[in-house]
């Protein structure tokens, strides 16, 4: 009887995978928004030149494990007869694809450098490259966040990652590539993922939200993929919780985003950012503690005014923009660049951003810079920087005399010298 109820209690349960998995690519034409790495596997698969080592690096949720588990995918994959080549499009319902599909592959080892950094845990990897593939073709070690390692594990690893056993390949990813030693590096062929472009990152979250039955406005989109800085897992994550917020609708409104984030609209971050460029403190500030009325989170708020700020700088390099000075656009930048881990610590963020707002319209209201620095001189009506520099120029360092009579009484000095004035 016990044993019918627990069977009949795990047969209802659902195991929940989050869309960051359930939509992992399982192919190189499916990655996002890494058009070049892409190519550059693709014609090292397809031409049979695949080297020993790989690196990749990047920001956090752009896709480093996933390109390298599709990597050792498509080395291991052997096709339906057992005897497919390496290739670039895996045929998903092998063995080797199957097993990867069930994360139960013997071949292909996944290594956290995070949380196993030491040399004896480097030396079990060394050991485990003597043995050979059992589903695959290679024997792939994939070591994920390998910044981490200690020094005396990559100074290990070293020999075995300059001449690996013909079947064993090593694949590491790290978001902190400036970590990895230069030795290291320059065994492996490294790849560069690029952060997500908004568009191509706003494009695949729609495309997502339709498959899970939601409609995702296109404003809502941007918002997200702009939140999330590049990252596609973060951008999920949000879409996510924005499934959840929008259940009964099944429709995800910029609104609901936006008081998912405790953000503002765009037309407040603009009206804040456009009060606080005119100097004018009062209204500014009395606009700020509105929106930490309505719950927006200051960090978001300063954030997007960053944003704002950078466009607005930009068009006015460009030359559309007539009003505001260069100068002072690019100190009020500064300022935000300044205080933003300030606002990111603070025990009370909204006591920051008021201040800093205070600061921000204060040196908004500064005189134009290159206006100070442009000073007409004119032979007839000197400016007074001119007579300051005639002053010093004779109080300081007086012109010399370079009459004959000086220069004869200096050489005269000297009972040895020859050299004389000529009359």
């Amino acid at each position: 009887m016990v044993l019918a109820l627990r069977k009949e209690w795990r047969g209802s349960m659902q195991h929940y995978v989050v869309l960051s998995r359930k939509y992992r690519p399982k192919d190189l034409s499916d990655l996002i928004g890494q058009d070049v790495l892409a190519k550059s596997l693709k014609s090292c698969l397809d031409n049979k030149k695949v080297p020993h080592a790989f690196l990749f690096h990047g920001i956090r949720g752009v896709g480093k494990t996933t390109t390298a588990r599709i990597l050792a995918r498509c080395l291991c994959c052997i096709g339906l007869d057992g005897t497919t080549d390496i290739t670039s499009t895996p045929c998903g319902v092998c063995r080797s694809c199957v097993a990867m599909d069930k994360e139960q592959h013997l071949d292909i080892m996944e290594f956290d450098a995070a949380s196993r950094t030491g040399v004896d845990d480097i030396r079990e990897v060394i050991e485990a490259t003597q043995y050979a593939p059992v589903l695959g073709r290679y024997k792939i070690f994939i070591i994920d966040e390998v910044h981490m390692l200690s020094k005396s594990a990559f100074n290990a690893l070293l020999k075995t990652l300059e001449e690996p056993p013909a079947h064993v390949k090593f694949i590491f990813a790290t978001t902190e590539v400036q970590k990895v030693p230069e030795t290291v590096m320059s065994r492996c062929m490294t790849f560069r993922l690029h952060p997500v472009s908004p568009d191509a990152l706003a494009k695949h979250l729609i495309g997502i939200a339709q498959k899970e039955g939601y409609a995702l406005e296109k404003d809502a989109s941007a918002l997200i993929s702009e939140e999330s800085e590049g990252s596609v897992r973060d951008a999920l994550s949000v879409l996510e919780q924005a499934l959840m917020f929008s259940a009964e609708t099944k429709v995800i409104t910029l609104d609901n985003v936006l008081n998912m984030l405790g953000g503002a609209t765009s037309n407040d971050v603009n009206e804040l950012l456009i009060l606080i460029l005119d100097a004018k403190t009062q209204e500014a500030l009395k606009k700020s503690e509105e929106l930490f009325a309505k719950g927006t989170d200051p960090y978001v708020l300063f954030k997007n005014m960053q944003n704002v700020l950078y466009r607005i700088i930009v068009n006015k390099v460009n030359g559309k923009v007539a009003e505001y000075s260069l100068s002072n656009l690019l100190y009020i930048w500064q300022i935000f660049l300044k205080q933003t881990e300030n606002i990111k610590n603070a025990s009370f963020p909204e006591y920051v951003l008021s201040a800093t707002v205070i600061i921000l319209s204060k040196t908004a209201s500064f005189p134009d810079i290159e206006r100070l620095m442009i000073t007409e001189r004119t032979p007839e009506t000197p400016t007074n920087l001119s007579k300051v520099e005639q002053i010093l120029g004779e109080k300081i360092t007086p012109k010399p005399d370079t009459s004959k009579e000086l220069v004869n009484n200096i050489l005269n000095k000297f009972p040895g010298s020859t050299a004389r004035e000529a009359g």
